[in-house]
């Protein structure tokens, strides 16, 4: 069992693409490595932390606890994952958006005062289908809808359904693993403000370090799907160890490079083998 860490750490979906919004899976073991026959059930549950301006002027602190369930039926992998949040920002900076989960919203109806709000965060489900290898090339296809549980009026979400598809392709060179990734996000339309489509790319590289654990480095791009954020740009790498047969720990770390993405972010993870 292997857990999301890199640019998209808590990843809804089983492609790495995905991986936070976006989502998913497991950029620090590309698809190649959890494909099989079998079925596989998972329980991940993390800690994040992000801090940055995102060109707003004024800090903005994310504390993000994950929450995400993952189901493995063959080469096809389901998942559902429920966060909670606790946003120390302007009162205009709502949170939950940009392939990379990113506060990076900013509401022009609301204030500009500095507000601290907690909440549940929007319920994501995404499925990934990795398809047949092709001259040792793997390729995942995903797609994601993000549910809006969270609270619009306190901030914590958009009050909006969004849709995300994404497609990620990787080879194999013994240890080594290129991969590269893009994904395109649909937004929903909030009556207060706007949004538009975002189109993302990850590229990196995952190493197996040893028998049990496994690095992995990338730099991520991505369109902000807000007026009056610039897109973001950031360098993720991320270490994934293998505990036991049923539990793993990830550790990670962010950095971003462009006012449109956290100055920094880390967090560590624990996933569980149910079955």
């Amino acid at each position: 069992m292997r857990i999301a860490l890199s640019i998209l750490p808590f990843a809804l979906m089983a492609a790495p693409a995905l991986a936070r919004q976006g989502a998913p899976a497991d950029p620090a073991g590309p698809p190649a490595a959890n494909r099989g026959s079998s079925a596989a059930g998972e329980f991940v549950t993390g800690v994040e932390y992000q801090e940055g301006e995102y060109f707003t002027g004024e800090r903005v602190e994310i504390l993000t606890v994950q929450n995400e369930a993952r189901l493995r039926l063959g080469r096809t992998t389901f998942s559902a994952s429920l966060p909670w949040h606790r946003i120390e920002a302007p009162a205009n900076v709502i949170g939950g958006g940009g392939i990379f989960g990113l506060p990076i919203i900013v509401d022009p109806t609301q204030p500009t005062t500095r507000a601290r709000r907690s909440g549940i965060g929007d319920l994501r489900l995404g499925v990934a289908q990795a398809l047949p290898s092709v001259a040792g090339m793997e390729l995942t296809l995903s797609g994601q809808v993000k549910l809006p549980t969270a609270s619009a009026t306190r901030g914590i979400g958009t009050g909006e359904t969004d849709v995300a598809v994404g497609a990620e392709l990787a080879r194999s060179f013994g240890p080594v693993t290129p991969f590269v990734s893009v994904a395109y996000t649909m937004p929903g339309d909030p009556e207060a403000y706007d949004l538009r489509d975002s189109l993302s790319a990850r590229g990196g590289v995952s190493l197996q370090l040893g028998r049990s654990l496994r690095g992995n480095l990338s730099y991520g791009v991505a369109q902000g799907v807000s007026p009056q954020v610039p897109d973001e740009r950031q360098v993720s790498m991320g270490l994934n160890a293998s505990v036991s047969r049923s539990l793993s720990l990830g550790l990670y770390g962010n950095a971003g490079l462009s006012n449109g993405a956290p100055d920094v972010a880390a967090g560590v993870s624990l996933g569980f083998r149910i079955f």
